[in-house]
Order: C-alpha cells, then structure tokens, then sequence
C-alpha cells in the first residue's frame, strides 16, 4: 500500500519496489497525517 501510493505500478512484470518509492509513499502518508493533525487542532 505505501508503495502504490510512492508511484508504484504493481503490474506483473515490475518486480519489487525500491526504497526511494517506499520513501515517497512513506513522505506523502507522513504529510497527510500532519495535514490531518492540523485540520484537527484547528490550525487549518
């Protein structure tokens, strides 16, 4: 699921994902949860 959300594809014939599309998925959840933090302290 973080990978997918870091850009990677999951068709057959890519093979596994690699750390920086990990990390992409990981930067963006990372962002969304302090989006949603701040929405939620009401300082959006």
């Amino acid at each position: 699921l973080i990978a997918k959300i870091g850009g990677f594809l999951a068709r057959n014939s890519d093979g596994e994902p690699g750390v920086k599309t990990i990390w992409k998925g990981l930067d963006q959840v990372h962002a969304s949860a302090e989006t949603l933090r701040a929405l939620r302290d009401g300082q959006g």
